[in-house]
């Protein structure tokens, strides 16, 4: 399936995602109440919201800095970006690992 991000990139999700990685506070608090919690595997330590999951998920870093190995690590099949919270380079390096999703919110 061929889906575009919030920045009008094309993203191509071949099966539905298994393994999420979330860089953004918002969007998994999100994931959590959409009843996906058990695809989640990686959140940043900024996701604090339910409180229970930073004990329950792997730390991957922050919304700006990240460890790079334990994405990769994870396997992810699909990871959750936000224009803002994180940076050009970060999305460069995930999005060869998995298909990554950037959201920009404005309103």
């Amino acid at each position: 399936m061929k889906i575009k991000d919030q920045l009008n990139r094309k993203i191509n999700i071949e099966k539905t995602p298994i393994r999420i990685i979330s860089l953004v506070p918002s969007l998994t608090e999100l994931l959590v109440d959409l009843g996906l919690e058990k695809q989640l595997v990686g959140i940043t330590k900024f996701c604090i919201y339910p409180n229970y999951l930073l004990k329950e998920k792997t730390i991957v870093g922050g919304t700006k800095q990240i460890h790079l190995d334990k994405i990769k690590a994870l396997k992810p099949d699909f990871i959750l970006c936000n224009k803002e919270e994180n940076t050009k380079e970060i999305v460069n390096q995930i999005e060869n690992i998995a298909p990554t999703y950037i959201s920009d919110f404005s309103t």
